[in-house]
């Protein structure tokens, strides 16, 4: 998946990178933002980061795949 970052995504929101991985040691399941699916750690999965300027905070999110997060992505108006 190729996306340049960062990307505006209103506000003071930016993504900043998106990166491919999983943690086989570890069974932990996250709702995917982007359907009913979930996302386990020790499966493929697309991790985001998100920065919040206002507060210089960075928030992680997980995706169950490309298309979930290019889903959520045309939420945001193109800048």
């Amino acid at each position: 998946m190729r996306l340049a970052t960062p990307l505006e995504l209103g506000g003071d929101r930016y993504l900043e990178a998106v990166s491919v991985g999983r943690d086989p040691d570890s069974g932990t399941v996250r709702d995917c933002p982007g359907c009913s699916g979930h996302c386990y750690d020790d499966e493929w999965h697309l991790k985001a980061t998100v920065l919040d300027r206002a507060d210089d905070t960075r928030a992680r999110f997980y995706w169950c795949s490309e298309p979930c997060l290019r889903g959520w992505l045309r939420l945001f108006p193109a800048t």
